[in-house]
């Protein structure tokens, strides 16, 4: 594989992983208690890390955890935290 490849392949997973973070943190705080949506937050990400590795191919968990996992709990967790204390 290629860099140029790699790099491809990590753009698609941090966009997939960005977008569903998005969404979830959206829908977050309407979910309830908080620890059910972190409960939620964590089965759509380990879903969306599925959906990303059919797409990308299959790669190594440390692959997944720094190119989609981390960006999508921290992005879900600031869009959560903001919407939470917005409305």
């Amino acid at each position: 594989m290629t860099a140029k490849e790699d790099l491809k392949k990590q753009r698609i997973s941090v966009t997939i992983h960005a977008v569903a973070a998005l969404i979830i943190g959206m829908i977050s705080p309407f979910i309830g208690r908080p620890l059910y949506a972190l409960g939620a937050a964590l089965l759509v990400g380990v879903i969306v890390g599925h959906v990303t590795q059919r797409i990308v191919g299959k790669q190594k968990f440390s692959w997944w955890l720094g190119n989609g996992l981390i960006i999508y709990l921290l992005l879900w967790f600031d869009v959560w935290i903001f919407n939470v204390n917005h409305f």
